[in-house]
């Protein structure tokens, strides 16, 4: 019994192929660098950052604070991940001598900005888990009538040849759909993180407010 290798499939499925393993590596580049920026937003990191905070704040040190903003990170393996809610802190502090209205507004235009960037990539995974099944699914097409194609020479050993293309067409619907099957499952859960993080930001942004106006 044949059984192909892999590289025999991706050869199979044709030009097609190529194109979903192109999808296939940004996917995985998007993943990556998301993985890497949402270990900033878990309620660990968030509280054990917002603490070191509220331990300057109390001691009326707003240089000490803005140090920490500017400071601190953590270790995921090998890397230094950052807090997107640093940036926010900071600019709260850097901007403290404004009302509570106007600073509360300007924090939360930060924040917007903060969550943009998280939020930079993740159209990319949205997309490649939409048009990839599609793009699978025209290589299978145009195998099928290839092989239908064949069907106009009157040999019957060309059955044979046709089942084979088609099954080979095939390749590049099921190459399609594990492409996309990655790209929207991180998708929803990058989306519901950063869902579930945001009542942090709103709890840590509001804090920080309260005690920045209460050192004046």
């Amino acid at each position: 019994m044949y059984n192909p290798s892999l590289l025999d499939l991706v050869a199979k499925g044709g030009y097609v192929i190529f194109i979903l393993v192109i999808c296939s590596l940004l996917s995985v580049k998007v993943i990556i660098e998301k993985l890497i920026t949402f270990k900033g937003i878990t309620e660990k990191v968030i509280s054990d950052f917002m603490h070191n905070i509220y331990r300057s704040l109390k001691a009326n040190d707003l240089n000490d604070a803005l140090y920490v903003c500017k400071s601190s990170t953590w270790n995921w393996w090998f890397l230094k991940v950052k807090c997107p809610l640093t940036n926010v802190v900071a600019y709260i502090i850097e901007q403290s001598k404004e009302s509570k209205e106007e600073l509360e507004q300007m924090a939360y235009t930060q924040l917007d900005k903060e969550i943009a960037k998280m939020e930079k990539g993740l159209g990319i995974l949205a997309t490649l888990g939409s048009i990839s099944p599609f793009i699978g699914l025209f290589g299978t097409v145009v195998g099928i009538i290839k092989s239908f194609n064949a069907l106009s020479v009157q040999d019957s050993s060309n059955y044979t040849m046709v089942m084979s293309g088609i099954a080979d067409a095939l390749i590049a619907t099921a190459a399609g759909l594990l492409v996309a099957v990655p790209a929207v499952m991180f998708y929803n859960y990058f989306m519901k993180r950063l869902k579930l993080s945001m009542p942090l930001y709103d709890e840590a942004i509001q804090k920080t407010l309260r005690y920045i106006k209460m050192l004046k």
